[in-house]
């Protein structure tokens, strides 16, 4: 289905979507070696899954989508866990020791039912 529009558009998708998590996450995390990084990883990452896919037979647009998808899956995902971002940067930043801060289970599993939910029904869209 998402395959069918111009490449174009799938472009932009992808930009948008890794523009907004880093935006997010920039205001969620505030450091500024963080700000830089993530982005250039994400980029890299989808580089990279562009690459896998094509090698195992998906077209550029099938993998835009998926790139999508999972930046939109890790984003919802990370949500419940911006507060506890910045308590742990608060306290390293004074000193604190931050080992004990643990995430609760709640979270993770919230994570990853968003990532994979997301990119399942990315890969649905994509057929």
């Amino acid at each position: 289905m998402l395959t069918s529009v111009p490449i174009g558009w799938l472009w932009l998708l992808a930009a948008a979507s890794t523009a907004l998590s880093s935006c997010l996450l920039g205001s969620w995390i505030p450091f500024r070696k963080f700000r830089i990084a993530y982005p250039v990883t994400m980029v890299t990452g989808g580089a990279l899954l562009i690459v896998v896919c094509r090698l195992n037979g998906f077209g550029l647009s099938e993998a835009l989508v998926m790139y999508s998808c999972a930046h939109i899956g890790l984003t919802l995902g990370l949500l419940p866990q911006r507060k506890l971002f910045r308590e742990v940067l608060e306290r390293w930043r004074k000193g604190e020791p931050t080992a004990h801060i643990k995430v609760p289970r709640r979270h993770l599993a919230f994570l990853a039912v968003c990532v994979v939910g997301v990119s399942l029904a990315g890969f649905a869209l994509t057929r």
